[in-house]
Parts: C-alpha cells; structure tokens; sequence
C-alpha cells in the first residue's frame, strides 16, 4: 500500500521556506523602516536650521552642502514609503503571506515586484548615506571622504550581493 508521506513532506518544506522567507522579509522591512524614519527625521532637522558656512578651502559650499542633505532626506523618505508599501501588501495585500504558496504567472510577477523593491529598498539608503558623507566632507575633509570611501564599497557589495542572490548564483 503507498502512502503520501513523500508529498506531504515536501509540502512541509515549502511551508517552512515560506514561513522562514515571510519571517526574513518583515525583519528586514523593520530595519529599513528603523533607518529610514530615524535618517529622514535627522537630515530634516538639519534642512531646516541654520548651518555654517564650510571652510574656504572646502570642496562644497553651504548650498551645496544643504543640497546634499536635502536629497538625502528624500532619499530616506522614499525608502519609508517603499518600506510602509511593501508592508501593507505582504501584511494584508496581494502578496500576502497567508495567501498560500505563489505560484504561475503570480510568481512571476511576485519575483519581478520583489526584486525591485529589495534593489531600490538597498539602494536609496546607501544613496542617502553617501550624501550625507559629502557633506560632511565639506567640514572634515578625512573624515567625510573616508565615509564616501566606506558608502561607496558597501554600496557595491550590497549591489552585488543583491545581483548575485537575485540571480540565483
């Protein structure tokens, strides 16, 4: 007599992956929230008040400076919305975990939807963050092109590691 173990271990392994995977994504949707509300909050207060003039000898004037900070701000602010966005729909939305397994021309889509949120959810703050490190470049010369130096490879890690996990290499 053949039983229906086999199946019904594989549908147990899915529904673990899955449940690991939505677990993995609201964690990770939390931490960007965690960085986006707490960068937008910092670089509006500095928009809004006062700041020096840089040195003479800086790279950067105050405008640009000033500019700097405020594209970071909306490069945090951004990344809030694609975060809150990306909740709301894994939470109670289309791609909603108690949906059930994703599969056909759904999964497809859900890969697609999936892949640029994480790519612009990795982005935008490490542009956000890079900005800032120009700015403070035009104060502390070492300090902030050390930043840029730092941003700028954990920019290209994250970006290749999301190629690479994306890609399935």
């Amino acid at each position: 007599m053949a039983t229906n173990k086999p199946t019904s271990q594989i549908h147990d392994a899915r529904n673990t992956g899955d449940t690991l995977f939505w677990g993995w994504l609201s964690e990770y949707l939390n931490a960007i929230l965690g960085i986006a509300i707490l960068g937008g909050q910092i670089t509006f207060t500095v928009i809004v008040s006062d700041i020096s003039d840089p040195p003479d000898t800086s790279a950067f004037s105050k405008d640009t400076v000033r500019f700097f900070i405020a594209l970071s701000w909306l490069f945090f602010t951004s990344s809030l919305g694609l975060a809150v966005l990306t909740k709301v729909l894994v939470a109670s939305g289309p791609l909603s975990s108690s949906g059930g397994p994703i599969i056909g021309p759904a999964r497809r889509a859900f890969v697609a939807i999936y892949s640029l949120l994480t790519f612009l959810l990795n982005l935008l703050p490490i542009a956000a963050f890079m900005l800032l490190a120009l700015a403070v470049a035009a104060y502390v010369p070492g300090v902030g092109w050390a930043g840029v130096a730092l941003t700028g490879f954990f920019g290209i890690l994250v970006l290749f590691l999301w190629f690479a996990l994306d890609s399935g290499i």
